[in-house]
């Protein structure tokens, strides 16, 4: 049984870092989130770029409601459920200079996200990287459920936490590998049926 699963739809290098890190995780397709088969596991992540268009599945099975239920009741039993930048569908409006800007209610978050080239100066826990952490955009109109666990250097949350009965919910702009040592922190719970 993995300790964690990864939403997706395709392979994708972002599994590489886990067995780098001596985690166990597989790759679940939208599709199968339905499945009363699927093993337990402590950890549900939601890779970057989940609005754009070629990942329609993953996006579509997170605005479902019964999933959503499903991911909400893993969390409420004790699993922890990390989702990154969805990235924005559309691009600016460059002559506007208009920030694209995602709203997460349609996947049951009471937050906004907005996508900008963003940076953390110092080092932070979620990387292990002392000099600087490359992020896609920040958070904002969080609802109070959510605590700011890292900020940039502008100020704005790029890292965010919920918790939710036993576990947590999290959102990430941050856009490199998060440590080993940050993982290790969020697989301490039991393994959830989703």
């Amino acid at each position: 049984m993995p300790d964690a699963a990864i939403l997706w739809d395709s392979p994708l290098f972002f599994e590489n870092m886990f067995k780098e890190y001596g985690i166990s995780a597989a790759i679940f397709s939208p599709a199968s989130l339905t499945s009363p088969h699927l093993p337990p596991f402590q950890l549900l992540v939601v890779p970057t770029g989940f609005t754009y268009p070629e990942h329609a599945a993953v996006s579509s099975a997170l605005e479902n409601p019964k999933i959503q239920k499903k991911i909400f009741d893993f969390v409420e039993n004790g699993g922890v459920f990390l989702m990154f930048s969805p990235l924005k569908e559309l691009a600016a409006c460059p002559a506007c200079r208009v920030l694209p800007v995602t709203s997460l209610e349609r996947f049951g978050l009471n937050a906004e996200y907005v996508q900008t080239d963003t940076m953390i100066h110092r080092t932070s826990f979620l990387t292990g990287d002392s000099d600087s952490v490359y992020c896609d955009g920040y958070f904002r109109n969080t609802g109070p459920e959510f605590t700011v666990i890292e900020k940039d250097d502008n100020g704005h949350p790029v890292h965010i936490a919920a918790n939710r009965g036993k576990g947590q919910i999290i959102l990430s702009s941050v856009h490199e590998f998060l440590s080993k040592a940050y993982f290790d922190s969020l697989l301490r719970g039991p393994k959830v049926k989703l």
